[in-house]
C-alpha cells in the first residue's frame, strides 16, 4: 500500500474525532431504547467480540449490480480500479465494490443494516486497509469488518457507546477504534489485531 494512504485516513479520523461531541449526542437518539440515562456512567467492557453477519431471505446476493444513485457517503479506493462504498438499495444497506474505477458497483456483503430494523446497526463510513481488509462504522454502535475481500463479514456491537473513528493501527494490520460513551463524556480506545474479530480496550 502506498505510504500516503495512512495520513489521508488519519486526517479523516481526526476530523471525525473533532466531531465526537456532536456524534456522541446523536448516539443517544440513534440508539433508541438501548440508550442508558445520560447520568449513568456505564463501564465499558475490556473485550468486545464480533459476530458473523449471516444473510437472510430476501437480501440482495453478493455480486448483484447496484446503480450509482444508491451509493451514499464516501468512496475509498485501494488503487485506480478497486474501491469500496456503502449503498442503500431498497430495504437495506450493503458494502459494495468496484473493479473498474467506479463505473459499476456490486454488492460485496450481506445486509449490514436493514432499514426497518434496529438503529444501533447503522453504518455511515467505509474505509479499507487493502482489497481484502475493509471496515465500516459510524452513526450506530457497530464496526463491520471483512478481512477476506468480502467473503465473510463480522459485526462488533459496542454496548456502552458508538465508534466515532476507526483507523489502521500501522502495526501488523491492527485496527484502532475510538468509541464514545452515550453521554459524550468519555472516549475509549479499542485495538483489534485480528481484522476486527476481537477488540480490546
Amino acid at each position: 500500500m502506498p505510504a500516503i494512504r495512512i495520513p489521508r485516513i488519519a486526517s479523516r479520523a481526526l476530523v471525525l474525532a473533532v466531531s465526537a461531541g456532536a456524534l456522541g449526542c446523536s448516539l443517544a437518539a440513534v440508539s433508541g431504547a438501548s440508550t442508558p440515562p445520560l447520568n449513568t456512567a456505564a463501564a465499558p467492557p475490556k473485550t468486545v467480540t464480533a459476530q458473523l453477519i449471516r444473510s437472510s431471505p430476501g437480501e440482495l446476493a453478493p455480486g448483484t449490480k447496484v446503480r450509482s444513485g444508491a451509493i451514499f457517503g464516501n468512496r475509498v479506493f485501494t488503487d485506480a480500479k478497486h474501491g469500496f462504498a456503502l449503498a442503500s438499495p431498497p430495504g437495506a444497506d450493503y458494502a459494495v465494490v468496484t473493479s473498474d474505477g467506479g463505473r459499476t458497483w456490486r454488492i460485496d456483503s450481506p445486509a449490514l443494516h436493514r432499514h426497518a430494523a434496529n438503529a444501533p446497526l447503522v453504518v455511515l463510513y467505509i474505509d479499507a486497509v487493502s482489497r481484502k481488509s475493509v471496515f465500516a462504522w459510524g452513526g450506530g454502535q457497530v464496526i463491520d469488518t471483512t478481512s477476506n475481500g468480502g467473503r465473510t463479514w463480522y459485526q462488533t456491537l459496542f454496548p456502552t457507546g458508538g465508534p466515532i473513528a476507526v483507523v489502521p493501527g500501522g502495526f501488523g494490520g491492527q485496527l484502532l477504534a475510538f468509541v464514545g460513551s452515550f453521554s459524550g463524556t468519555a472516549t475509549w480506545r479499542y485495538t483489534s489485531k485480528d481484522g476486527g474479530r476481537t477488540w480490546r480496550r
